[in-house]
Parts: structure tokens; C-alpha cells; sequence
């Protein structure tokens, strides 16, 4: 249907879905039917008029080509669609979140199989596993017992035929941090 407000025609070009019917600047256009027939290259009244006879809009489908490609067909409907799609890939797309634990060097073993028990399930949900080790002072020195701790919770993860170390332990301004994800 021909637009009688002009009001959506902005919305469109806010939008990014393109140009249509008179908000379209080139003179002369490619034409392309609701059934796909291409009718070749009209002046822009010549296209208008032909949508009108469809009862339809003049959709700009293709603006980087010379003539301008556009095509007679419904723009709300054509609207529908596009967010439809992108709603529809938007719910596909895999979201990966990233879960910190954080650890001391001489976090006590039950804290540390507490702590293990939370990766696993955020393992299980998909999630990476960030383990991040504060060192404070001195603690530096313990830098042995906190990579101890670290192979521990690997190995209580299930060890590399079930997580894949993404970040191997890597000691940077008194924090030693590791990266696991599940394997699928």
C-alpha cells in the first residue's frame, strides 16, 4: 500500500532500511515487480506511478549500484520482516559470559572445593571460568602454593579432556590468573 503518512518514510531511513517512494533521490532506477519481473530502467515518476498501480510502495533495495535497483513491494511488510530476522539471529547468537573466582594463595582446601563446585556449574552453563589469585605483600612468595591450587582445580575439573585452558597461569601485578571453558 502506497504510504499516505509520510511520517514512516523518516523512521525507515532512521532505521537503515533504505529509501522509499519519494524520499528516494535518484532521477532514474532499475524497477523490479512484487513478482520479481524486472521492468528495467524508469525515470522516478514513472516508477512511483507504476507502484501505485500495485497499490504498493517503491522500496530502494540496492543504492550503491548505477541506476539505484528498487523494488514495488509492501515497505511495512518488508519492516516486519527485517526485525523479524534480526530478532531471530540476535536469539541464536551464543552469549559467553565470562565467571571470575577469585582465590588467595593459601585459600584453605574446602574453600577451594567450594569454589571448584562453582566453576563446574558455570562450566556446565557454558560460561568460561576466569581464576584470578590475589597476592598481598609479601605473598608474592607463595606463588608456588597458589599455582599448586590452580592444578588442583584443574584436576578436580576434570583435567584437560573436559575444560580447555584458554589462559595458562600468568602472574601480572600480584595476580596470577588462569582461563578455562568447557569442551564441548
Amino acid at each position: 500500500m502506497v504510504s499516505k503518512n509520510s511520517r514512516n518514510e523518516p523512521k525507515a531511513e532512521q532505521q537503515g532500511a533504505g529509501l522509499v517512494n519519494e524520499t528516494i533521490k535518484a532521477l532514474t532506477m532499475r524497477v523490479i515487480t512484487p513478482s520479481g519481473e524486472v521492468l528495467g530502467v524508469l525515470t522516478k515518476r514513472d516508477a512511483l506511478d507504476r507502484a501505485r498501480d500495485f497499490g504498493l510502495d517503491l522500496v530502494c533495495v540496492s543504492p550503491n549500484t548505477d541506476p539505484i535497483v528498487c523494488k514495488i513491494m509492501d515497505f511495512g511488510k518488508h519492516l516486519y520482516k527485517m526485525k523479524k530476522k534480526a530478532k531471530k539471529a540476535k536469539q541464536n547468537q551464543a552469549i559467553v559470559e565470562i565467571k571470575e573466582l577469585k582465590l588467595r594463595p593459601n585459600t584453605d582446601t574446602h574453600d577451594l572445593m567450594t569454589k571448584i563446585r562453582h566453576a563446574k556449574k558455570f562450566l556446565e552453563d557454558g560460561n568460561k571460568v576466569k581464576f584470578t589469585v590475589f597476592f598481598r605483600g609479601r605473598e608474592i612468595m607463595f606463588a608456588e602454593k597458589a599455582l599448586e591450587n590452580l592444578n588442583l582445580i584443574i584436576a578436580e575439573l576434570g583435567g584437560e579432556e573436559t575444560v580447555i585452558i584458554e589462559l595458562d597461569s600468568i602472574v601480572r601485578n600480584k595476580r596470577m590468573t588462569m582461563m578455562v571453558s568447557p569442551k564441548n
